[in-house]
């Protein structure tokens, strides 16, 4: 774990590790009661936006209260925590349009990702994922 000092804060953070994929930032702020405070965070970015979160926080600090904490996150961190339970509860209330929908939308953005994206690595998750997903058969 390493910590920046900043001139009244800090930012907390560990290195990305070669197994995580996403990236967040946290902190706490008020609540209607002073005693309370609540957990805030940014939405998930790709590890790929670590630095770029890593530098926003430093740059932010001294205007928060409390530390900021800048969190890489691998695939066990998704699958064997509550943290993504919502967004699976929302998806289980999908009717069968809205997940062929969600489910066409997949494909497209895979396909798009495989023609334009000029990175190999994130064009051969998209070719995994359009795999499962049965659009591309190996036969």
């Amino acid at each position: 774990m390493t910590t920046i000092a900043t001139a009244r804060n800090k930012v907390v953070t560990d290195d990305p590790e070669a197994g995580d994929v996403m990236v967040y930032i946290g902190w706490t702020g008020p609540t209607d009661d002073p005693r309370v405070r609540r957990a805030i965070s940014t939405r998930y970015l790709p590890i790929s936006a670590y630095q770029e979160c890593l530098d926003w926080a430093v740059a932010i600090a001294d205007q928060m209260s409390h530390p900021l904490y800048v969190v890489p996150i691998n695939h066990d961190d998704i699958l064997h925590t509550g943290r993504w339970t919502p967004y699976a509860d929302m998806l289980a209330t999908l009717t069968d349009q809205e997940r062929g929908e969600l489910r066409q939308t997949a494909i497209a953005t895979c396909c798009e990702i495989m023609r334009d994206c000029d990175e190999w690595h994130v064009r051969a998750n998209a070719h995994d994922i359009l795999t499962q997903l049965k659009v591309i058969h190996h036969d």
